[in-house]
């Protein structure tokens, strides 16, 4: 448990990659229309909001370097979506 507690780029980065992963695999490998109905972005939002709240944690602690990784993990994820699914904003 001490591994998450250290002031690290790629720790942020790994940990923040996890949800957005996870959530791309329940989409993807799994039958999940019967809990979102037509909507597989949900999964992604739901991700998107586990890694503010990691976020927040980070900042609040003083752990800068994890809060940037996952800051980045979650920049490069939202991107994609809008790319990927072709999202307007």
């Amino acid at each position: 448990m001490q591994m998450f507690r250290k002031n690290s780029f790629l720790i942020g980065a790994a940990l923040g990659a996890v949800m957005p992963l996870l959530a791309y695999i329940l989409t993807h490998f799994t039958a999940w229309e019967w809990f979102f109905g037509n909507k597989p972005l949900s999964l992604y939002v739901i991700a998107g909001l586990i890694n503010l709240l990691l976020l927040r944690y980070y900042y609040r602690n003083n752990m800068e370097n994890n809060a940037r990784g996952v800051m980045l993990v979650t920049f490069i994820g939202v991107l994609l979506l809008i790319f990927g699914k072709g999202i307007t904003i």
